[in-house]
C-alpha cells in the first residue's frame, strides 16, 4: 500500500520539545489527516527505515531523535504490528558497527516499547528496470521482508543535495560501504539525484515522517547546527513531504536536485502551492535559516 504516486497531501503539526507525551500526541495529530495508521493490521510486519547516519548523540540533530522513533513504535504496536527499526549508515553493514550506532544515537530506547532493532545483515541484488540511473542495486533484506516500510527521516541541510529528508533517507536501503561506490558511479548532481529517486521509488514507503522538531542548519548533514523548527511532518508521498520540508528552509524545487528529478518524472508538483497541506505550513518557515555553505 504505497499510495504515494500522485498524492500531494502533507500534514504538519507543531511540537516544541521531545517530551514523550507531546511527541506521541503530535505524531498522532500529524498522521490523522492523511489516513492515520488505519492501514496497519494485527500481525503486519513493519520496517521503520530511520535516519541513523552516524554514531552521534541525538542532541546533535544529525539523526532521528529516539523519542520520535519510540512514539511511532508505540502507535504501531498498539495496532498489533511487529516492528523492526534499522538503517545502514556509511560504515560496514555488520552487527558490531550497527550496535555502536544504535547505542550512540539513543535508539535502544525503542526496545522498551517491544519493537526490535534490525540484526539481519543479509543483502539482495535487485533489478529496477524503470530507473533513470540505478537499474540495479543492493538492498538490505530487513526491508525486503517487511509488509510495509515507514520512512522516518530527519529534516536538515545537505552539502551535496542542499536538503535531505524523505527521499535521501532511503539511500540507507543500500548496504553501508556500497554507498561510496554509488557516489563515485553517479558523480554529477543530476545523476546522483536520479539515483536517489530511483531507490526511493523502488522502496515505495507506505508513509514518510519527518522529524523537524530540531532540524539542522548550516553544514549538514552532520556538521551543522541544531535549529528549532518545532514541527513533525507526514505524507504518503515522500517527494511531497520533501517539497514542504525544503520550503521551511526557503528552498524551492529548483534548489533541491532530488525534488527537481522527482518533478521531471511527474512524482511531485513544481511548487509548494500545489500541495494540499493540513496545518499552517507558512508559520513554520524560518526566514534566516542557514543553508550549507557553497
Amino acid at each position: 500500500m504505497s499510495g504515494n504516486e500522485t498524492n500531494y497531501d502533507v500534514s504538519i503539526v507543531r511540537c516544541e520539545t521531545y517530551d514523550p507525551a507531546q511527541v506521541k500526541s503530535a505524531l498522532s495529530a500529524a498522521l490523522a489527516p492523511i489516513g492515520g495508521l488505519d492501514w496497519v493490521k494485527p500481525g503486519m510486519r513493519i520496517a521503520i527505515k530511520a535516519n541513523l547516519m552516524m554514531r552521534v548523540k541525538p542532541e546533535k540533530a544529525a539523526t532521528v531523535h529516539p523519542q520520535v522513533a519510540a512514539s511511532l513504535c508505540e502507535l504501531l504496536l498498539e495496532r498489533g504490528a511487529q516492528v523492526v527499526l534499522g538503517d545502514s549508515p556509511g560504515g560496514p553493514f555488520t552487527l558490531a558497527y550497527l550496535s555502536a550506532v544504535y547505542s550512540g544515537t539513543g535508539m535502544r530506547q525503542i526496545l522498551e516499547t517491544g519493537a526490535t532493532l534490525n540484526e539481519n545483515f543479509s543483502i539482495t541484488e535487485v533489478s529496477n528496470p524503470n530507473a533513470v540511473s540505478a537499474k540495479e542495486f543492493q538492498v538490505t533484506n530487513y526491508l525486503l521482508e517487511a509488509d510495509a516500510i515507514i520512512n522516518l527521516c530527519k529534516i536538515k541541510t545537505h552539502g551535496l543535495m542542499a536538503y535531505t529528508g524523505a527521499c535521501k533517507n532511503l539511500f540507507g536501503a543500500v548496504p553501508g560501504l556500497r554507498k561510496s561506490e554509488y557516489h563515485y558511479r553517479y558523480n554529477t548532481h543530476d545523476a546522483f539525484a536520479n539515483m536517489l529517486v530511483d531507490i526511493c521509488e523502488w522502496v515505495k514507503p507506505t508513509l514518510s515522517i519527518g522529524d523537524a522538531i530540531m532540524s539542522m542548519e548550516g553544514n549538514g548533514p552532520s556538521g551543522g547546527t541544531p535549529r528549532l523548527m518545532a514541527a513533525i511532518l507526514a505524507a504518503r508521498n515522500p517527494h511531497a513531504m520533501d517539497l514542504a520540508g525544503a520550503h521551511l528552509m526557503n528552498l524551492s524545487m529548483e534548489d533541491v536536485p532530488t525534488l527537481k528529478a522527482a518533478h521531471e518524472r511527474g512524482l511531485v508538483a513544481g511548487d509548494v502551492s500545489a500541495l494540499r497541506v493540513f496545518g499552517d505550513l507558512e508559520s513554520f518557515v524560518i526566514p534566516d535559516f542557514q543553508l550549507t555553505p557553497k
